[in-house]
């Protein structure tokens, strides 16, 4: 199934090719683009994108390559919410060459400013936002110029989806409930010049999204040939109840392809009583439909890191990539007075009620080795903040919130739960 988005981008550029400014009455003609997604889309609701949505688009001579001539190098183009893109900036605009020569257009989506050679690193370790690990590519505009303005992409998924329809059992409680994947494709990289992704760099275990409730979760995969050794495990509360099941048993599904929905219908029984699961494929790309059944067992689930478990550290949290709802530990040994990193001030004295400092030793007053946390306004503000409680200076804390660039560093952004350690 096709779902068409037709996205009127007016590129009104007065730069041919990458940093030649020419006249204006030179100028080439501005395309009018249109773009297709195959398959049910993740990131598109009905026939829009959503606010902020960011493309990546290349023009280069008809029959040439990213590796060999661009004459528009990842050019940035977002939207407000409709099918209709435009310029992040005036620089960004494009046109078609002025002298008439044919070109070919290439596209890729979430847009990303750091590519280095063509290379798109894909990471789908957190699930948290699908939008952010949605690779989508495209490479079928092609030997256009300014007499046929119509540029019409189409967009293919690159990864895989896994969703699950969870029932629960006889008086089960699913509100606790988390599911993880286990020894599956991590991290790799995408060739943007051939369309292809590399073998993966790292395997490991992934947190589903879970949806309200705990019936219903999903994800989003690397391209898998090979399932066995993979597990799906569904952990209720700390350990209290643990079901999983082999993947490989599934004879019908044994490998995840690119752009292919898996979908299992999970149902939760009794302790007397199995995990049955039956699995259908659906578009993205249709496929055969499968029945697994799994036992509980008395097996620990892996444990992942950024956890509740096992929580980040200080040290970890820097050299973080921008995990969200994750853990993070440490102690607090201070504050920032200002808006940026050079502004810690270790202690209690004076400090600002809206934010804290973390880091892994006690009476930390090297500002490389800590971390600014923001104290939304609320509980969490009210009880961790060393200016209402100067007593909580340098006692241990374990943090849930967001990875990202805070005060002018990697800090800990929306902090949402918090508990003490002794």
């Amino acid at each position: 199934m096709k779902h068409k988005l037709l996205i009127s981008l007016l590129f009104l550029a007065l730069l041919a090719c990458e940093g030649d400014v020419i006249d204006p009455a030179l100028r080439g003609r501005p395309i009018e683009l249109s773009a297709e997604i195959e398959g049910m889309r993740t990131r598109v609701s009905n026939s829009s994108w959503e606010k902020g949505d960011a493309i990546g688009v290349y023009m280069i001579p008809s029959g040439g390559s990213l590796s060999s001539s661009v004459l528009r190098g990842n050019v940035k183009y977002t939207t407000t919410g409709s099918s209709s893109f435009a310029p992040a900036s005036e620089k960004d605009e494009i046109a078609f060459p002025f002298n008439g020569s044919d070109v070919d257009f290439i596209g890729y989506y979430p847009y990303r400013e750091d590519l280095s050679d063509h290379s798109y690193p894909v990471n789908v370790n957190d699930q948290n936002s699908q939008a952010r690990i949605d690779l989508l590519y495209s490479n079928n505009a092609r030997r256009l110029n300014e007499k046929n303005p119509n540029v019409a992409m189409q967009f293919t998924h690159q990864l895989a989806k896994v969703v699950l329809n969870i029932e629960p059992g006889k008086s089960m409680n699913l509100s606790e409930l988390s599911v993880i994947i286990s020894n599956v494709s991590m991290e790799a990289t995408f060739d943007l010049t051939t369309g292809t992704l590399s073998s993966p760099t790292k395997q490991g275990d992934i947190y589903f999204r879970m949806g309200s409730g705990g019936t219903f979760a999903e994800a989003i995969l690397l391209p898998q040939a090979d399932l066995s050794g993979v597990k799906l495990w569904f952990v209720i509360g700390d350990d209290v109840e643990v079901y999983n099941f082999s993947l490989s048993e599934a004879l019908e599904i044994n490998e995840f392809q690119p752009a292919t929905k898996y979908t299992y219908n999970v149902i939760l029984f009794t302790d007397e009583t199995a995990i049955t699961a039956e699995g259908t494929i659906t578009p993205w790309v249709e496929g055969p439909s499968v029945a697994v059944t799994a036992n509980r067992t008395e097996e620990k689930p892996p444990v992942i890191k950024g956890s509740k478990k096992d929580p980040y550290t200080v040290a970890e949290t820097q050299a973080s990539q921008g995990d969200t709802e994750v853990w993070v530990e440490g102690y607090i040994v201070g504050y920032f007075s200002s808006s940026t990193i050079n502004s810690f001030v270790p202690g209690s004295t004076g400090a600002s009620d809206t934010n804290l400092a973390l880091a892994d030793s006690q009476n930390e007053t090297d500002k490389e080795k800590v971390i600014p946390v923001q104290l939304p306004a609320g509980a969490i503000r009210n009880d961790l903040n060393l200016k209402g409680n100067p007593a909580n200076f340098n006692k241990k804390v374990k943090i849930k919130g967001n990875i990202g660039s805070y005060y002018s560093t990697m800090g800990l952004q929306k902090a949402k739960e918090y508990e003490f350690i002794d």
